[in-house]
C-alpha cells in the first residue's frame, strides 16, 4: 500500500469522503481550472496531536505559517496564527485562514508551490503573543513582511520577522510542501485543482477518510485518526478576500522580490522598475480618461495646456490601444 503525507479529496465531502493517493488526477465530478476564473487557498484547521514541552502542564507555543510562490516569482508569506500554552487537538480559529486569494487566475502560472509550517515555539516572549494577537488583523501580521513598512505597528517586528524566518530552530510538528500544477490528468504531475489537501507530518496508508468537519477518521468512517499531526487545506473555485488584502498581498510579493527572496533573475531594481512602470501608465490613463470626459462637457472646457497633454497621452503608443478615437 502507498505511504505519502500529502492527500486529497473533492470539494463535496457529504459525511465522509475517501482521501485520495493519486493527486495526478482529477477528484471525482470536478473541473479543471480555467483561465480568469477566481482561485482563494484556505487553512481550514491543523490537528495538533504532538506536545513537545518537557514540564507536565506545559503546552505547545504554536505559530503557523503558510508561504505561496508561482513559477520564479517571489515568495508570500503569511501568519494565521500564533499562540501560548495551545491544548492539543483542533485548531481552525486563525487570524485569517486565507493562504492566497486571487480573482482573475490566470492558468500560464501552471506550478503553484504550497508550504505550511507548524511549529512550537520554545523560548518565544509571552509578551510577544500578545501583542501579535492584539493586532492580529493588521498587515503586519497577515504578511509579515509587511510589517516593517506598517508604521502604526509598534510591536517587536524585527523579533517577528526573526521568528518566522528562523521557525525551524524551533520544535517542528509541520513543515512540508507540495508543487501543484496546471496539467493534463495522468501525466504524474500533482493537480492545482479543487478540492481539499490533507498533509501528514509523516507518511500515512491507504484507507482514510475525510469528515463533514474536516478530519480525518479511520476505516470505519467513525473513529478519528490519532497516529499524527496533519493540516487540511482547501482549494476554492471562487474569491474570499477584500480588495484591500488582494493589494496587500501583491505588496508583499514586491518587497520580497525587493529583499532578495524572488527566483526571477531580475535585480530588484530593475523588477521594481518595471512594477512602477505598470503604475505610472496606469495613471496617465485615468488622467486622459478625466480629460476626455471634461472636453465632452460643454460646461468646462479644456485650457490649452489640458488640451496639449490629453494630445500627447492620445499619442502614446503604450496607451492608443486603451483610449478612444
Amino acid at each position: 500500500m502507498s505511504m505519502l503525507k500529502w492527500w486529497g479529496a473533492p470539494a463535496r465531502v457529504g459525511e465522509s469522503v475517501a482521501l485520495s493517493r493519486r493527486l495526478d488526477q482529477l477528484f471525482p465530478d470536478t473541473l479543471a481550472f480555467e483561465n480568469a476564473q477566481p482561485l482563494t487557498i484556505r487553512v481550514r484547521g491543523v490537528m495538533i496531536l504532538e506536545d513537545y514541552d518537557w514540564f507536565p502542564g506545559d503546552k505547545n507555543d504554536l505559530m503557523i505559517v503558510t508561504t505561496t510562490q508561482f513559477g520564479s516569482e517571489p515568495p508570500v508569506q503569511r501568519l494565521h496564527f500564533m499562540q501560548h500554552n495551545v491544548d492539543l487537538g483542533w485548531q481552525g480559529d486563525f487570524f485569517n485562514d486565507v493562504v492566497l486569494a486571487i480573482r482573475d487566475f490566470d492558468t500560464e502560472s501552471r506550478q503553484l508551490t504550497l508550504r505550511i509550517q507548524v511549529y512550537d515555539m520554545d523560548g518565544i516572549p509571552e509578551g510577544l503573543i500578545q501583542a501579535v494577537n492584539s493586532v492580529s488583523q493588521s498587515v503586519a501580521v497577515a504578511f509579515p513582511q509587511l510589517a516593517p513598512y506598517a508604521a502604526a505597528v509598534s510591536f517587536g517586528v524585527p523579533t517577528l520577522l526573526n521568528l518566522v524566518d528562523n521557525l525551524n530552530n524551533h520544535d517542528k510538528i509541520l513543515d512540508e510542501r507540495i508543487a501543484l500544477e496546471i496539467d493534463q490528468p495522468e501525466r504524474g504531475h500533482q493537480l492545482l485543482q479543487p478540492g481539499y489537501f490533507v498533509c501528514f507530518k509523516v507518511p500515512v496508508e491507504d484507507g482514510l477518510f475525510l469528515s463533514s468537519n474536516l478530519h480525518v477518521l479511520q476505516a470505519d468512517r467513525k473513529t478519528l485518526f490519532e497516529r499524527c499531526s496533519y493540516a487540511v487545506i482547501e482549494v476554492e473555485r471562487d474569491f474570499h478576500a477584500q480588495r484591500e488584502w488582494e493589494i496587500d498581498q501583491k505588496v508583499a510579493k514586491l518587497i520580497a522580490e525587493l529583499n532578495g527572496k524572488g527566483q526571477s533573475g531580475k535585480a530588484a531594481l530593475e523588477f521594481l522598475r518595471e512594477t512602477f512602470d505598470a503604475y505610472d501608465k496606469f495613471r496617465k490613463l485615468e488622467r486622459a480618461r478625466e480629460l476626455e470626459n471634461r472636453k465632452l462637457r460643454s460646461d468646462k472646457p479644456l485650457s490649452e495646456a489640458e488640451e496639449k497633454l490629453l494630445n500627447e497621452l492620445a499619442n502614446d503608443k503604450a496607451l492608443a490601444p486603451f483610449l478612444g478615437s
